[in-house]
């Protein structure tokens, strides 16, 4: 099979599992990424050059006017243009939200050219959007001839945008888990979270729960934002701050050293009136390590853990803290949460396991979608 897949995550390299992953199942794949993309809360700037990565082909495009993570920038006609007449590929795969004037340009270009289009999207929370990005979803959709949502709230929005359309549910890229699982000694239950610190994390949640807990425990705090003297104050204040260990930001290749550490990782967010989680690569990263996950009710959490963690609803200390007395009690429920974890990793979270999902996906869209000639 052909393919080319088009998005602005895979700019960078750390993200490109999934791709090496369908190249290594046969797939020639060419990728459409921008030519310099800035990441604002890491302060880099990232770019692009043209060349092979295990076997799969990048291309940078041109493209101006990003703004972030919410808008794609304008990528030049003229060089996705070439790529798709020279390449033709069978399918092509646009990972950007149906809004954003990447959609509109790629799905345009080959609808033209009759590739049938995938699309990719996250955002979960159905809201109005303004006119002119409604427009662009509006000429977008009708393009489509299979949708993926990043979770089953985006997969539902997408389906009543789109009814009658083949859809599916799948993360954007995956994990990998390492052979060995190593474990520092430490005593009582070892606590983490990993997120940007706002309201919206939930992390003055967590340290509520934390002070009503029995018996010993410490909890490592990895992120930075513009909550967190307001959340050291509140460490303070409640009296945990000498148990509480701030690590700051860190790349997600420095997140391995964390998981040797903690017993479990809480995330403990809340929804929003504009905002939900729509997937959490370190919880899935650390169930891959064996670590227990302990996560509330918001957007796509309940259906990452399963039944390989705890839920419990959003905003409900009393909840969170029996959920976590429960795991200190009892090690040999941690145990068994960190293997059911795991299995489910690799099962459904590997960048193998996402690249056959991908693959399979795309055959599925071949076949019900009559073939056309492709013009000009």
């Amino acid at each position: 099979m052909r393919a080319i897949i088009l998005s602005h995550a895979y700019i960078d390299p750390e993200q490109r599992g999934k791709l090496r992953a369908l190249a290594g199942l046969g797939c020639t794949l060419s990728v459409a990424v921008p030519d310099q993309w800035e990441i604002r809360r890491q302060d880099r700037q990232l770019r692009a050059a043209w060349g092979d990565d295990a076997g799969v082909r990048i291309v940078p495009i041109p493209v101006r006017g990003a703004s972030g993570p919410h808008d794609s920038g304008r990528w030049r006609r003229g060089p996705l243009k070439r790529l798709l007449t020279d390449f033709r590929p069978d399918i092509l795969q646009i990972e950007e939200e149906p809004w954003t004037r990447a959609a509109v340009l790629a799905s345009g270009l080959a609808a033209r050219l009759g590739i049938p289009t995938t699309l990719f999207a996250r955002e979960s929370l159905a809201r109005r959007l303004p006119i002119m990005l409604a427009w662009r979803r509006h000429r977008t959709l009708p393009r489509i001839a299979g949708l993926i949502g990043a979770n089953r709230g985006a997969a539902a929005i997408l389906g009543r945008l789109r009814p009658g359309v083949l859809a599916t549910t799948m993360p954007q890229t995956g994990v990998t888990p390492p052979l060995e699982l190593p474990r520092n000694e430490h005593a009582g239950l070892a606590i983490g979270f990993v997120g940007r610190l706002v309201p919206e994390k939930g992390l003055d949640i967590l340290f509520r729960a934390c002070i009503k807990l029995l018996g010993r425990w410490t909890l490592t705090v990895v992120g930075s934002g513009p909550s967190q003297e307001e959340l050291e104050a509140l460490a303070e204040r409640l009296g945990i701050a000498a148990r509480i260990t701030w690590l700051g930001a860190l790349p997600a290749t420095d997140l391995g050293r964390l998981w040797g550490d903690i017993d479990c990782l809480v995330v403990p967010s809340r929804t929003t009136p504009r905002w939900v989680e729509t997937f959490h690569a370190p919880l899935v990263e650390a169930m891959g390590h064996g670590i227990t996950i302990i996560g509330s009710d918001s957007g796509a959490l309940p259906e990452l853990i399963d039944t390989a963690g705890l839920v419990v609803p959003e905003d409900d200390v009393p909840a969170l803290t029996a959920a976590l007395q429960h795991l200190a009690d009892s090690p040999r429920e941690r145990q068994r949460l960190s293997r059911e974890g795991r299995q489910r990793v690799m099962s459904e979270y590997t960048h193998v396991a996402v690249a056959q999902r991908t693959w399979g996906f795309w055959e599925q869209v071949l076949r019900g979608r009559p073939r056309k000639g492709r013009g000009k």
